[in-house]
């Protein structure tokens, strides 16, 4: 790997937590973080027209903590203007990269020629990238925020405010942002780094077969950063395995790191698939779910941890902490009672592989705050306490 690459800073193999439609939001980012650590987070892919042109309703998907570093905004769509802009926009929220979604192979998506539909029409996908690629050079140059509407501007201002205040109390010793004068704030505010981030591919093997090789040699003209690949094609959706030996084509003959995504559920999965593919790293996206501790786990196993966990994670009580915990972060960071419910399907993933798991797991599919939350807990804990030791 070229030592100027992004991915050199980090330890081999570089393990990263893949983005997931609907499941990758800043709660769930930080608890992988807090108790996995992996080198690279991906947001969820988020629409590049929807950032432009609604932000206010789509900006959420870009909320991160600091402690997420290295977080990687996920992208989308097929019209190469909005990409830059929309990138644009991710350069100034303080992103360490910018992901171009080339894989989703979700119908509503493919169809509109968006995510893995991108495969299809690769003079188009050679565009989006050389538009990104540009709009952080222009970001870098200027710092101007260009093509996007009202909310979305307003809605920016909002949350970068936001992000700058927790990143002020995060590294001082100061206890509330007001006590900084507003000249001061305004000054840090007007001086956040403009730096060039990484622009990387996300992608499959193929539309309805393989065509690994050209598709790679395609994508490498306009040398993205790296390119992730999953080892289906967009026709085989989840189904099936994952195809490790066209990974390891694609790896062949890349001048740009690959990383290798799509079957990776335990240790000897990644040890397997990089003696395989002989790929820069790996995603792990569906085992981590009710499981972050899968990324400490691979971490320990290729000697990439720092600090050693000091309990069982396998321990039930660990896995009700990890529920209380995430719903804490995720009603601070979504208070809107309506969205509680979002958090059920995390509570389903947490609560499996111990003693009256699914009598807990149906409870928990029931609750609608806190309250209810804590009583179906209690309940439990109460039931099993002579169990949990």
């Amino acid at each position: 790997m070229n030592n100027n690459c992004f991915l050199s800073q980090f330890k081999s193999p570089v393990v990263g937590l893949a983005p997931m439609d609907g499941v990758s939001d800043a709660p769930f980012r930080y608890i992988i973080k807090k108790y996995g650590n992996p080198d690279l987070i991906f947001t969820e892919f988020t629409h590049v027209r929807g950032i432009c042109v609604a932000g206010d309703k789509l900006l959420h998907h870009f909320l991160y903590d600091e402690s997420e570093r290295n977080i990687i905004a996920q992208i989308y769509g097929n019209e190469p203007e909005y990409f830059y802009h929309a990138t644009k926009i991710i350069c100034a929220l303080g992103f360490d990269g910018v992901d171009i979604n080339m894989g989703c192979p979700a119908k509503n998506v493919a169809s509109s020629g968006a995510g893995a539909g991108l495969i299809k029409t690769p003079e188009l996908a050679l565009q989006i990238i050389r538009s990104v690629k540009q709009a952080v050079v222009d970001w870098v140059s200027d710092g101007k925020i260009t093509g996007v509407s009202d909310k979305t501007l307003k809605q920016f201002e909002k949350q970068k405010q936001e992000q700058l205040k927790k990143a002020i109390l995060k590294y001082t010793n100061l206890e509330n942002v007001s006590t900084i004068s507003n000249g001061l704030f305004n000054l840090l505010y007007q001086a956040v780094e403009r730096k060039p981030i990484p622009v990387s591919v996300k992608t499959r093997i193929g539309y309805d077969k393989p065509i690994t090789e050209d598709w790679v040699k395609t994508l490498n003209s306009e040398k993205p950063e790296w390119i992730s690949i999953h080892g289906r094609t967009l026709k085989q959706m989840y189904e099936g395995c994952a195809d490790w030996d066209e990974i390891a084509k694609a790896v062949k003959i890349s001048s740009v790191p690959i990383i290798a995504n799509g079957d990776i559920k335990t240790s000897s999965d990644a040890i397997a698939i990089l003696k395989k593919t002989q790929a820069s790293g790996f995603l792990i996206g569906r085992a981590s779910l009710g499981n972050p501790f899968i990324f400490y786990e691979i971490n320990q196993t290729f000697n990439k941890n720092k600090i050693p966990l000091n309990y069982d994670t396998r321990d039930t009580k660990i896995k009700l902490k990890l529920i209380r915990e995430h719903t804490k972060y995720y009603i601070e960071t979504y208070p809107n009672p309506k969205l509680f419910s979002q958090m059920r399907k995390h509570y389903g993933w947490y609560s499996t592989g111990f003693e009256g798991a699914n009598e807990l797991r149906k409870n928990l599919m029931q609750v609608s705050s806190v309250a209810e939350l804590e009583a179906v807990l209690k309940n439990f804990e109460d039931k099993f306490n002579t169990k949990l030791l």
